[in-house]
């Protein structure tokens, strides 16, 4: 599949109409789809995608109204249109976003046309042979994810695989057969746990099946008996607990007469005792109804008048307090220095600092210029030197196949005797007759040893080339540089050339960096004398608004409490008068005797109840003993010990008979239970048992050490590493091989797919993880187009004529994007075209053809150009 050209309407970041035509980028090799972040730059292979299969690239963008632009006119149409190819047939799609959906059709080679989603659907399946998220994996390698692949554990990375491969259903078979084996074996433990609950050999059952069934026989027998002679006794009970109740009530009602008697006597003998307690009770009600509140009144007036008095004492000496705060506050504020005369010194000082801080700053960039100039000085030197030594090579190369030429061309006649017949016509002259053939000088100067002289020529040749265009290439860069670095110092040291700037260039970094430590001393000594100054500014102003604020409260507060002193005490000597009043009046002599009378409510509540209370009993009294002399007349006291004696012989033996039958009936019941119980669970057993076998030995298989799906997914594994090798030792130079780790560091976790890189230059194996920026991104790459290319294979060997890179190249040197490039352009070949999405600059430079996308206030825009 070769998309040939795409028209996008009103579609993410554009919001006009716009036009790539890929056919200007070629058949094949390398373009660029080039802009700032946020452009559009990947919008165009959503837009790709969203044609073929009615979605973008990402699940991010789900949802038909998100990929409408926030540009657009609302009266403009949302759609995409895509002229692709298929081998040699050419397709047309075009879809459009509605609000409630979308519209779709695609016209087919034979010049009929299909519309509806789920036809067209299963048509672009058929013509591509990919489905949405297998053409996401394969034409669109995005480097982040990858880079994840590759730094990712087992666990991660079988995650990966498995959406990747759909291996889901090998995982969903390993859990269904552990899930079976679990519900199994649950089954059968439940029925062991019954069988051990009665303690009962699930292999000797039927023995024990005998042994309760004649033990159900006896005890059924022996239960009938008891059953029977409890009855008897049953009825003996009844009729002795009924006479011992008559005869229990009628000692009762003998006992209650000689205690009511007895209750009267005493009754009648605290009548004194009564009246006594009558006249405490009048006199304590007088004293806490008609005194207590007044003598309460009169307290709460001295109470109050000695809290006044405090109060106004605590006034008085905190505006004393007060006012001496203030004068000392004012005495402080008038002995500080201005503040507005240091901030502007410290103002000027921190300009000069700024000023010399900023030309440090770019001293110091041109001194790395300069040692990055140095730098690829000796790198030339060295990359010289190599060339001469690759050019001595190609030399005597060339000597030697040019005189091996020389010799093969002399010994073709010899060659060509040799091969003569007589009789038979000379293929040169056509004669038959060879009266004198030429000698073969030399039998081993074949045409295959000049083949190989030629090449390794041609290879040292090669060689030389390849050198002197990075002696060339590198030259540049440091004139580059070089002027570069002069231009900024002439800001410095106008009309300076290369030699002298270098020594100026140190002298001025020195006096420079001298006068920066020196300003900044300064500085940092001046802020904090100025800080100190403005903190006892702060605290001086705020300590005298507050002195003033207290003495002015305190002064109020003085005033207000006098006055207030001065009212409790008319209330107190009121108070007074009125108590004193009300003790003459009611006969108290004075504060003693009215205390000593003085009850509580309380006090007065139980005086009252005990007065209520003896009246009430010497009532009930005299009705009780009336009633009982009634109920006793003409009748004696029964002998009861007699009949209880009687009573509980018979419910002991009731009792050991009853006890008998439970035990029996509990034994019977048990057992019979326990054997209903365990012929069920027997039968269970039988079947539980054989169906668990099975199960387990299929469950222990899938599920051991390798289980069913990270078996399939190491052979998965190990053909992406194989194609991701082949590109990533050509862009290492051979340096670097990703291999497959069989065992891991913790036993205990899962293996099988985690990554190690073998480093050719130590001969050493190490973690990925380990791998510089640089190195991940191409390890990363190869990875990506590696599972690309298995993924093809999985899919029947499709062949995509377009893919896509988004970004990654930003953390490349120039050696290792240069090796990225070369081994993306032998991918693309003759028949492929591999756009890269980038805004690295180099790129841009570095390949011609390109999809420029530039973002401006109104929507992004395209340009191609090749």
């Amino acid at each position: 599949m070769k998309p040939l050209k795409l028209i996008i309407g009103a579609f993410g970041s554009y919001a006009d109409v716009q036009t790539i035509d890929f056919t200007e980028l070629g058949d094949n090799g390398l373009y660029l789809i080039t802009g700032d972040t946020g452009s559009g730059k990947t919008t165009i292979f959503d837009a790709i995608s969203f044609g073929l299969f009615g979605k973008a690239s990402g699940d991010g963008r789900a949802d038909y109204q998100m990929l409408r632009s926030d540009f657009a006119d609302e009266k403009a149409r949302t759609f995409v249109e895509l002229n692709f190819s298929s081998g040699d047939k050419l397709y047309n799609i075009r879809r459009t976003i509605k609000k409630n959906g979308q519209d779709v059709v695609i016209d087919l080679p034979d010049g009929t046309s299909m519309s509806g989603d789920r036809n067209i659907k299963a048509k672009i399946a058929e013509i591509i042979g990919l489905d949405r998220e297998q053409f996401a994996q394969i034409v669109m390698i995005a480097q982040n994810d990858f880079l994840r692949f590759l730094q990712s554990g087992t666990d991660e990375r079988l995650k990966i695989l498995r959406r990747i491969f759909g291996t889901e259903s090998l995982k969903y078979f390993q859990e269904r057969l552990k899930s079976l084996m679990k519900q199994e074996s649950d089954r059968r433990e439940l029925i062991l746990h019954d069988f051990a609950r009665h303690e009962v050999d699930v292999n000797k059952r039927d023995k024990q099946f005998a042994e309760w069934e004649t033990q159900i026989k006896s005890d059924t027998a022996e239960l009938k008996e008891a059953n029977k002679q409890l009855g008897i006794y049953d009825k003996k009970k009844q009729t002795l607990a009924a006479d011992i109740a008559v005869a229990e009530d009628l000692c009762k009602k003998f006992s209650d007469l000689a205690q009511c008697r007895t209750g009267l006597e005493e009754h009648t003998a605290k009548a004194e005792e009564i009246s006594g307690i009558e006249k405490h009770a009048a006199r304590g009600e007088t004293a806490l109804r008609k005194i207590k509140p007044l003598a309460d009144e009169a307290q709460k007036a001295a109470v109050n008048l000695i809290s006044a008095q405090k109060d106004l004492k605590s006034a008085t000496d905190s505006e004393v307090a007060a006012n001496a705060e203030l004068e000392d506050a004012n005495n402080v504020v008038t002995i500080l220095p201005p503040l507005d005369t240091a901030r502007e010194a410290f103002a000027i000082l921190s300009k000069e600092w700024e000023n010399a801080v900023e030309r440090q700053k770019n001293l110091s960039v041109l001194q790395r210029d300069k040692n990055v100039i140095a730098d690829k000085q000796a790198l030339l030197a060295k990359e010289q030197i190599e060339f001469e030594r690759l050019n001595a090579e190609y030399n005597e190369a060339n000597k030697n196949y040019l005189e091996l030429e020389d010799a093969f061309l002399h010994n073709q006649a010899g060659v060509l005797a040799n091969r003569l017949i007589d009789g038979e016509p000379c293929p040169v002259c056509g004669s038959t007759d060879h009266p004198i053939p030429a000698i073969l000088s030399d039998d081993e100067i074949t045409e295959a040893k000049l083949e190989k002289e030629k090449e390794i020529k041609d290879k040292a040749q090669s060689k030389r080339e390849a050198k002197s265009s990075l002696c060339g290439a590198i030259n540049a860069e440091i004139g580059t540089l070089a002027k570069r670095f002069l231009d900024d110092f002439f800001v410095y040291v106008p009309g300076s050339d290369w030699e002298s700037s270098q020594k100026t260039l140190a002298e001025l970094f020195s006096q420079t960096k001298t006068a920066v430590n020196e300003l900044t001393i300064k500085k940092e000594a001046d802020s904090k004398t100025l800080d100190e100054l403005s903190v006892n500014w702060d605290a001086a102003a705020r300590r005298k608004a507050a002195a003033e604020s207290a003495a002015l409260s305190a002064q109020t507060l003085a005033i207000e409490r006098t006055a207030n002193e001065q009212k409790l005490c008319k209330i107190y000597n009121e108070a007074q008068t009125v108590y004193a009043t009300a003790l003459r009046e009611n006969n108290f002599s004075d504060d003693a005797e009215y205390l000593t009378v003085l009850i509580t409510e309380k006090e007065l509540s139980e005086l009252r109840k005990q007065i209520s209370d003896y009246e009430k009993n010497g009532e009930q009294l005299k009705h009780d003993i009336a009633r009982l002399e009634n109920e006793t007349a003409g009748k004696e006291t029964p002998d009861i010990e007699s009949l209880q004696a009687e009573s509980e012989a018979a419910n002991a033996e009731s009792e050991v008979l009853s006890k008998k039958r439970d035990e029996i009936n509990n034994r019977l019941s048990k057992t019979d239970n326990a054997l209903k119980e365990i012929r069920r669970a027997a039968a269970d057993f039988e079947k539980v048992e054989k169906s668990y076998a099975v199960v387990k030995q299929l469950s222990d298989t899938a599920n051991g050490k390798l289980d069913f799906e990270t078996f399939a997914q190491m052979a998965y594994f190990e053909r992406v590493l194989h194609a991701a090798n082949l590109r990533l030792q050509l862009m290492s130079q051979n340096r670097y091989t990703l291999l497959r780790k069989t065992e891991s560091d913790d036993g205990r976790k899962r293996s099988g797919l985690e990554l190690e890189v073998l480093d050719a230059y130590t001969g050493k194996v190490r973690s990925a993880n380990s791998l510089s920026g640089g190195e991940s991104f191409m390890a990363s790459l190869s990875l990506a187009l590696g599972l690309s290319d298995v993924v093809q294979q999985n899919v029947g060997g499709i062949r995509l004529d377009a893919m896509f890179i988004d970004e990654g190249f930003g953390s490349l040197d120039s050696d290792v994007l240069e090796l990225a490039i070369r081994t993306l352009s032998e991918m693309a070949g003759t028949n492929r075209i591999i756009g890269i999405i980038s805004h690295v600059a180099e790129l841009r430079e570095r390949i011609d053809k390109q999809i420029r996308v530039e973002k401006t206030l109104t929507g992004s825009r395209i340009t191609i150009a090749v």
